[in-house]
């Protein structure tokens, strides 16, 4: 098999900028750059980190990409001195890190952002202007480490990955309807919820894929699990959110209190896509 042209490859990905689909064209160059099997992306405001895409090679494992990917802005941004340290240093040009999970000594956040999903790497860029930005390629289990020679081709198109997602961002603020963070939004206000009622992580990822529109054998395909099991979990976590159909799900997502008795808060048909509850 010939080997991907980088120059092609980054030409198709400036193409796509200010596109719906740009992220997914992102994870597609960063895999055919250096075999990474997910991505994420980030913006730092106020202070604050704020999700900007979560993707996977591997359609299967975007529920953990996503995850991944609130757990980090809401739990353990502030605990990566790393990235943090690294982005205070980018000020005039693009810089790069290459962190194994086995180094990081923050046993809950190497758990929940890296093994749980069999990450075992991470390549960043980061760069501190005009908006510190920050992009993610990782690695997991079964691909291995990155190798040397993708290292190289990843530091050597860093400046334009970096500048395409800049340039894209400038076109969501200016045409938001066109492409923005609202799913990712969203699915923080989610994730919110979920632990405010002390779900387990298993209960979450059934949620989650739910929330997304996926049914349940779906869930159970990108998971792992037979869909019986999906089912249990989905009954244990609608009896600790106090929900019955995935309608009233929904309307707790949306922060509407449905009240099945009184009728008030109702959702919409769109609250209703499948009979699987």
């Amino acid at each position: 098999m010939p080997k991907p042209d980088p120059n092609q490859i980054l030409a198709d990905l400036i193409a796509c900028i200010g596109e719906p689909h740009f992220a997914d064209r992102l994870m597609l160059a960063l895999n055919a750059l250096c075999g990474a099997d997910m991505c994420s992306g980030f913006a730092i405001t106020a202070g604050k980190p704020r999700a900007l895409f979560a993707a996977s090679i591997d359609p299967r494992r975007s529920a953990f990409a996503r995850i991944a990917t609130l757990r980090y802005v809401q739990k353990y941004w502030k605990r990566d001195t790393v990235t943090a340290y690294t982005l205070g240093r980018a000020h005039r040009s693009v810089k790069t890190i290459r962190r194994p999970s086995i180094v990081i000594r923050d046993i809950d956040y190497r758990h929940e952002c890296y093994a749980e999903g069999e990450v075992i790497e991470r390549l960043s860029i980061c760069r501190a202007a005009p908006v510190p930005t920050i992009v993610n390629a990782y690695r997991d289990r079964a691909s291995g480490p990155f190798s040397p020679v993708e290292i190289e081709r990843f530091e050597a198109a860093a400046p334009v990955l970096m500048a395409s997602l800049e340039k894209h961002q400038q076109f969501a603020a200016a045409a938001p309807n066109a492409i923005s963070s609202s799913e990712i939004a969203a699915q923080a206000k989610q994730r919110t919820l979920m632990d405010d009622a002390g779900l387990s992580q298993r209960e979450v990822e059934v949620l989650t894929a739910i929330l997304s529109g996926m049914d349940q054998n779906a869930v159970a395909q990108a998971i792992g699990i037979k869909t019986s099991t999906v089912v249990t979990y989905r009954r244990r976590a609608y009896a600790k959110l106090g929900v019955r159909t995935r309608a009233e799900l929904r309307a707790r997502a949306a922060n509407r209190q449905y009240s099945p008795e009184t009728g008030k808060g109702k959702p919409s048909p769109a609250d209703y896509p499948s009979p699987d509850r």
